[in-house]
């Protein structure tokens, strides 16, 4: 089977129809221990405008790479998520630096809150830590990021609250814990719902959970989906049929 009969197009995709599911979208079983890989800190990162040709909208959300990349990444996160975390600390080091930081490939983070309780608030925390730093520092965005993934419990979703990741951000330099609660009292209900219409482009594409990705070449229009923790190997080969396309 070639590649093109393995893909979806951006018209089926947000119709719910078929779409690939690279690697039979098993997700592996994620690993609870504290990281061992570096922090990756992209090395163009920045905020965007405007809504791409598969209909996400990009205001407000955590981006890496170059803004001109033709493959976009859609990475739908919970800071609750133990496979997440799996992605964080295990793929996302080697996607980052073989294809983000190349240029190839520009990753939009998405909020998927899903797990627990306190999915939405850390999603929140997220956003408003992402919009202080994102034009001045966004370095300092993906240091608090993986200090919270970094925060994950042996078991279950109890260690999630205001006191948890209230202490990731005083930890992180760059990043003013005023100014962040300021954006929390002000846009929480307006970040609550710009989250939904990402959402539903995930859900139409059969992404039921966390992490899920859509792979998207913005020049084909060819798409095609990850579900799970899998290895840097599944996602180099889903993005080279999507390039292919």
């Amino acid at each position: 089977m070639d590649n093109k009969s393995n893909i979806t197009r951006r018209r089926v995709l947000l119709a719910g129809g078929a779409t690939t599911v690279f690697g039979g979208g098993i997700a592996y079983l994620a690993s609870r221990s504290e990281s061992s890989s570096p922090t990756y800190v992209p090395e163009a990162s920045g905020s965007s405008e405007g809504t791409t040709g598969l209909g996400i909208e990009l205001a407000g959300r955590p981006i890496a790479g170059n803004a001109d990349a033709p493959v976009d990444i859609y990475y739908w996160t919970d800071y609750l998520c133990p496979f997440c975390k799996k992605f964080e600390t295990e793929t996302l080091p080697d996607l980052g630096s073989n294809y983000i930081d190349t240029g190839e490939v520009r990753l939009v983070a998405l909020s998927y809150p899903n797990i627990g309780e306190y999915s939405m608030p850390a999603a929140v925390w997220g956003r408003c830590v992402w919009s202080q730093v994102a034009d001045s520092n966004p370095d300092a965005f993906w240091r608090w990021h993986e200090a919270a993934f970094d925060e994950q419990a042996e078991s279950g979703k109890d260690w999630a609250d205001e006191g948890t990741f209230r202490g990731v951000t005083e930890r992180t330099a760059g990043v003013a814990v005023s100014e962040v609660d300021s954006c929390r009292q002000n846009r929480r209900e307006e970040i609550r719902a710009s989250i939904e219409p990402n959402l539903e482009i995930a859900q139409s594409a059969g992404i039921q959970g966390t992490p899920g990705f859509v792979i998207y070449n913005r020049d084909s229009e060819a798409a095609g989906k990850l579900v799970g923790a899998h290895p840097y190997e599944n996602f180099e080969s889903a993005i080279e049929r999507v390039r292919q396309a």
